[in-house]
C-alpha cells in the first residue's frame, strides 16, 4: 500500500483536515540494558504507555536493540477484541518492513554468484516485460532494489487480479514506463514483488519457502511467516481501522502476489534478531546472514528521495525524528510498522502496531515513533499534539456541519417547491437564477468526485474508488455523501423547473 503514505499529507491536505491534525501495558519482556542507561528504558517504556493510553490505540508491540542484544521488549494493549494482550511474540503483518527482508534475500544471491546487480531483469526473467519493449530491457536488479526502475507508483501497486508473483510480473505487460529506467527514484511496492519472483525463478523455491529456510530459520524467527492461515495460528494481531474514530476490527484479502513487498508477518521479538544481523555486519549469535560488504552496500544511499533523505537497498537514508538513521516503515490497511537503526550508535527500533488510519498515520503513530527514536537517542520527544480523540472529535465535527449545509436545502426541497409555484404564479419567478443554482449544484458535485478521483485515486496511486474505500471507509462514504446530497439537490430543482415551465 505505498501510496497511502506516499501521500498520507496530500490526502488530509485535500480533505481539509490537516488543520486538526497538528492502554496501559499488557504485557511485559523487558530485558534488562546493559550500556544504556536503566532510566532511558523506564522513560521510554513510559512513554509508549501515556500515548497508548492518551490516542487509546488498539495494541503495540516494541523493541530497542543495542550493538548485538535486544534491550527491551514489550507489549501493549491488545491483540483482539478479546483483550488478549499484545506480547514481544505475537505476530503482524509487517506491511513495507517486508522490503529489507526481501532485499536482504536477493543479496544473499548476490554473494552466492547467482545474482548480478546490474544484470537486466530479464536475464532472471525473460517474462519480464512492461508496456515499452526497449524500456523493459534496460530495467537491471539495481534499478529495483532503488526503486529506479521506472515502474509507476499509479500501476504497480495491490494488483487485484494476481494470486501469486508470477501473475503479478505477467501483468506488468500492460503498464506503460513513468521514466526511463535509473533516471528517478519512483517509489512503487511492485519493484520488489519482481524481485521476489527473481528469487524464485533462481532459487528453484517459492518465495516462502526461500525465506523459512535462509533467513527465518538460521535467525531463530519462530514467529514469523509468508502465510496468513500459519500465522492465524500463532496469535497473528487481530488488524483495526479508524472509522470516523471508531475502532473497527477488520480483516481484508491476504495478497500472496504483494509478499515480498508487504505481506510477511513477524514479531518484534524476530524482527529484534533481523535488525541485529543488519547493525552487526551481517552477523546474529554464531550465524553470518550476510557479508559485512554486503550489509555496507544495503546501507549506502542509492537514490535521492522526492521527500527527503535517499533510499538504498530496502532501506531509507535520512533522519527521523532529527535523528540520523536508516529505515523503514510500513503501512497496510489495518496495520503500521517503522524498523530503523542507527548505525553509528548501534542502535535499533522496532515498532508494530495493529491497526491504520490517515489521521492516527499523519498524528498520532508519528509522534509515538518518533518519541521513541528521539528518547532513545537521548533527547527529549516533541511537545505532545493533539490527543487522537479530539483530533476526531473535531473533524467530525466538521463534517457534520458541512454535510448539514448540504442537508438542509434538500430537506426544505418542499418549500423550495411552494415558493417556486408562487412566484411563478405571481410571474415574479427569476428563472435564469433558480436554474443557474440548479445546474451549479449538480456541476459541483460531478466535478467534486471527478476531481477527487483525478487526484486522490489515478494521480496518488490507487486503481479504484474501491481500493481508496478500503483504506478510508469512513472519508470516501462522507465524500460521496457529500457529493450525492449536492447532485440530488439539484436534480430536484431542475425538475421542478422544468415541470413549472
Amino acid at each position: 500500500m505505498n501510496w497511502l503514505k506516499r501521500n498520507g499529507q496530500t490526502i488530509l491536505l485535500l480533505l481539509t483536515f490537516a488543520v486538526f491534525v497538528n492502554v496501559s501495558p499488557a504485557s511485559s519482556a523487558g530485558l534488562q540494558p546493559d550500556t544504556l542507561s536503566v532510566n532511558t528504558v523506564e522513560r521510554i517504556d513510559a512513554f509508549v504507555s501515556e500515548q497508548m493510553q492518551r490516542h487509546a490505540l488498539p495494541g503495540l508491540a516494541l523493541a530497542l536493540v543495542e550493538g548485538d542484544q535486544v534491550i527491551f521488549m514489550q507489549g501493549y494493549g491488545a491483540a483482539d477484541q478479546t483483550g488478549r494482550p499484545i506480547t514481544p511474540q505475537t505476530p503482524f503483518i509487517l506491511a513495507s518492513i517486508s522490503k529489507p527482508l526481501t532485499a536482504t534475500a536477493i543479496m544473499q544471491l548476490v554473494e552466492a554468484g547467482k545474482v548480478e546487480l546490474d544484470a537486466p531483469v530479464q536475464r532472471y526473467l525473460p517474462e519480464f516485460q512492461l508496456a515499452d519493449p526497449a524500456a523493459s530491457a534496460d530495467i537491471t536488479v539495481r534499478h529495483l532494489l532503488l526503486h529506479t526502475s521506472g515502474i509507476p507508483a499509479t500501476a504497480c501497486d495491490t494488483r487485484r487480479d494476481a494470486a501469486t508473483l508470477a501473475d503479478f510480473v505477467a501483468e506488468l505487460k500492460s503498464v506503460q514506463p513513468a521514466a526511463p529506467a535509473g533516471s528517478r527514484y519512483i517509489y512503487c511496492s511492485g519493484n520488489y514483488n519482481v524481485l521476489g519472483r527473481i528469487l524464485e525463478v533462481v532459487s528453484g523455491q517459492s518465495f516462502g519457502d526461500y525465506m523459512q529456510g535462509q533467513i527465518f530459520t538460521p535467525l531463530g524467527m519462530e514467529h514469523s511467516f509468508t502465510s496468513e492461515a500459519d500465522a492465524r495460528l500463532d496469535g497473528l494481531a487481530q488488524g483495526y481501522q479508524w472509522f470516523f474514530g471508531l475502532k473497527l476490527p477488520t480483516r481484508h484479502p491476504y495478497n500472496p502476489s504483494q509478499l515480498p513487498s508487504g505481506y510477511m508477518i513477524s514479531s518484534v521479538e524476530d524482527m529484534s534478531r533481523f535488525l541485529i544481523a543488519h547493525l552487526n555486519q551481517g552477523r546474529y549469535a554464531d550465524v553470518q546472514l550476510l557479508s559485512k560488504e554486503s550489509i555496507a552496500a544495503m546501507q549506502a544511499p542509492g537514490a535521492q528521495r522526492g521527500n527527503g533523505g535517499e533510499y538504498g537497498f530496502g532501506w531509507v537514508i535520512a533522519p527521523f525524528g532529527d535523528v540520523p538513521a536508516v529505515w523503514h516503515d510500513g503501512v497496510n490497511i489495518s496495520y503500521h510498522s517503522l524498523l530503523l537503526m542507527e548505525p553509528e550508535a548501534e542502535r535499533g527500533v522496532i515498532v508494530l502496531m495493529n491497526s491504520f488510519g490517515i489521521v492516527p498515520y499523519e498524528g498520532a503513530y508519528k509522534e509515538i515513533e518518533a518519541g521513541i527514536v528521539r528518547l532513545f537517542a537521548d533527547l527529549e520527544p516533541a511537545p505532545p499534539a493533539r490527543s487522537l480523540g479530539a483530533t476526531y472529535s473535531l473533524i467530525d465535527a466538521l463534517l457534520a456541519f458541512v454535510l448539514a449545509l448540504v442537508l438542509i436545502p434538500l430537506l426544505r426541497m418542499r418549500a423550495w417547491k411552494r415558493w417556486l409555484a408562487e412566484r411563478h404564479h405571481a410571474g415574479t419567478l427569476p428563472l435564469m437564477r433558480v436554474s443557474m443554482r440548479a445546474g451549479w449544484e449538480i456541476f459541483f458535485a460531478v466535478t467534486f468526485l471527478t476531481v477527487i478521483r483525478a487526484v486522490i485515486v489515478t494521480g496518488m496511486g490507487a486503481q479504484s474508488w474501491y481500493e481508496v474505500l478500503t483504506a478510508f471507509p469512513d472519508f470516501v462514504l462522507w465524500i460521496w455523501l457529500f457529493a450525492l446530497t449536492v447532485l440530488l439537490t439539484g436534480i430536484l430543482r431542475m425538475k421542478l423547473i422544468v415541470q413549472m415551465r
